[in-house]
């Protein structure tokens, strides 16, 4: 398949600055940015959320953000995997190969908040 026949969807991924309200940078990284942490730097919002909106092919992607230089797990992904370093990736499904993703809630669900707040589950 071209990649200009291939198929993208929208996908909103959301950082709550409330898990790092000093950060300065924020960036996403994942195997289709080859783990670049200046390839797709989120903005800040008015509401103090970093977001940004990536066009990716359906399926499952990984991925992990980078919080001025600290590795931390999306508190609103699909899931987790192990990375092979010891710790593990977010996981987002795309489009029609799993749940919707298109936009998800701006705080991390009720059972994860505490493991966020002790640092439990911040870097991967």
């Amino acid at each position: 398949m071209s990649m200009t026949s291939m198929t993208v969807v929208p996908i909103v991924f959301r950082f709550p600055g409330t898990l790092a309200p000093a950060a300065n940078h924020v960036a996403i990284l994942g195997p289709w940015n080859g783990w670049n942490p200046r390839a797709h730097v989120l903005a800040k919002d008015p509401q103090g959320f970093w977001t940004i909106t990536l066009y990716l092919p359906p399926g499952r992607t990984i991925y992990c953000f980078n919080v001025d230089g600290a590795y931390w797990l999306d508190p609103n992904d699909d899931g987790r995997v192990p990375n092979g370093w010891g710790s593990e990736y977010s996981v987002r499904y795309v489009g029609a190969s799993g749940p919707t993703a298109a936009f998800r809630s701006p705080e991390p669900e009720p059972d994860r908040r505490e493991e966020w707040r002790k640092g439990k589950s911040t870097p991967v």
